[in-house]
């Protein structure tokens, strides 16, 4: 088969339940909503582990974070590791990354022209420069790995040493960069390019022409923390996946006129969500709430995805290498942990995973209420197991909202869903979480808060 172009349109903090097609009443995203009508969306789209840079780790990697080459907020892509650019690499595929990576900083990788700046160009964020062995094998590389300063980002280029200043919104910015890219693009290989935005991940900014909305006309979800701070930041999120929308339509409409590029295969997709308001927290993801591990995942193909809108099935990031690999026809590597959708997205016989194992690991414990834990989520049930002997368990179908937790009334749902949490584990090597489970003592409390400032919590860990 002919190779196509594959593109990945990679967002941060973008929960699956704010798009159009997926029932928010609030948002405008014609572009993502066309997508999926020319293609395919699942609503039903998880983050395995629904923090930026192990999620991002199982996003290239295509393992879970506990078994894969980036094991936690502050680990790095391992040296040696394969990844999705490795292996369309070994398919004949030149490889390009544009924007936030977040799984390659060390420490003491930041040029002086950063830390001897004193004109503010460079101000705020991890300014580290990312290592060449800590980039997944991705070729050309505009990256940079952890700002949150959208209006005042940069990226290093290639080999260069010292960051290069983005004019204006970075999501604007970072879109105009990868449009010169493929414009500009002459290569005989088939092209696998990145584009990685930070927004709508905090801090809540976007330019001031995005903000339409009225706080207080907000339709809100019903867990939903009332409060007219809340609603403000809800606004704004929403902006910002306005803007993110438009950008992607100028992608798309790049894609659409550039000789070379009538053959594209374009994902587009979060590494985790927000609750932005939800439970009575926001800029907050980490723990097992929908809000949080729901993410957007639209496959855009014609002539090979036929236009399918919503569909079925238990879609997770751990799959995205192997469909990916599959789609184009490359082989799906043993070590890959992920189920190739790509017989589904083609419209033949295919049975979905039945379950998605779901977790936290490497939490980076910003506070007390920052714990690991590990989880699974069904059709009907989700379960949660903390490290603390916490358990969560929703009936989603009774309790879409995740108000009630069953886990003292139903033991039998508990009980089953333990014991098939346990075997995920195990087949996902994981190296220790069964002992938690079986062998785990209660632990010793109250603890003590010294911080000052314990900030808000989700419900259960108040």
């Amino acid at each position: 088969m002919n190779q196509p172009n594959v593109i990945y349109l990679l967002s941060d903090e973008h929960r699956g339940q704010a798009m159009g097609h997926t029932g928010d009443p609030n948002l405008r995203t014609p572009e993502m909503d066309r997508m999926a009508a020319e293609g395919v969306s699942f609503p039903r789209a998880y983050a395995n582990c629904p923090i930026c840079t192990p999620s991002r780790g199982t996003i290239f990697s295509g393992r879970h974070a506990h078994a894969g080459p980036v094991a936690g907020f502050f680990d790095v892509y391992k040296p040696t590791a394969p990844s999705i650019a490795t292996e369309l690499r070994k398919a004949g595929y030149r490889t390009a990354y544009f924007g936030k990576w977040h799984c390659g900083i060390v420490r003491n990788q930041v040029p002086a022209s950063v830390t001897d700046d004193t004109t503010g160009v460079f101000e705020g964020g991890s300014r580290n420069r990312t290592p060449e062995n800590h980039r997944a094998g991705f070729q050309d590389w505009h990256g940079f790995e952890n700002l949150n300063r959208h209006f005042n980002s940069s990226i290093y280029e290639n080999d260069n040493v010292d960051p290069t200043p983005l004019q204006g919104y970075e999501t604007d910015a970072l879109t105009d960069k990868a449009i010169d890219y493929i414009q500009t693009y002459e290569r005989d290989e088939p092209l696998f390019l990145v584009l990685s935005v930070t927004p709508p991940h905090f801090p809540l900014a976007v330019p001031p022409e995005w903000e339409r909305f009225d706080p207080t006309a907000l339709a809100v979800r019903d867990n939903f923390d009332e409060s007219p701070e809340m609603r403000q930041h809800l606004a704004t999120y929403y902006a910002m996946i306005e803007n993110l929308d438009w950008n992607i339509g100028r992608l798309r409409e790049c894609l659409r006129n550039q000789p070379g590029f009538e053959d594209t295969l374009t994902v587009y997709f979060s590494d985790h969500g927000d609750y932005m308001g939800s439970h009575g927290v926001f800029n907050t993801k980490e723990h097992p709430h929908e809000e949080s591990v729901r993410i957007p995942a639209i496959f855009h193909w014609p002539g090979q995805i036929p236009a399918t809108g919503l569909a079925p099935g238990l879609f997770s990031l751990v799959d995205l290498l192997a469909t990916t690999l599959g789609l184009v026809g490359a082989q799906v590597p043993g070590w890959s942990q992920g189920t190739d959708f790509s017989p589904g997205l083609r419209g033949q016989p295919f049975e979905p995973p039945r379950d998605v194992l779901l977790e936290m690991v490497g939490s980076p414990r910003w506070n007390l209420g920052m714990p690991d834990w590990r989880g699974l989520v069904d059709e009907r049930w989700k379960y949660a197991f903390v490290e603390n002997r916490i358990e969560l368990l929703y009936d989603l179908a009774a309790d879409p909202f995740e108000l009630h937790n069953l886990a003292t009334e139903r033991p039998d749902q508990c009980a089953q869903r333990r014991t098939r949490l346990l075997e995920l584990l195990r087949e996902s090597r994981d190296p220790y979480w069964d002992v938690l489970i079986e062998h785990g003592v209660e632990p010793d409390g109250p603890v003590i808060d010294v911080s000052g400032r314990p900030g808000r919590r989700v419900p259960h860990l108040r």
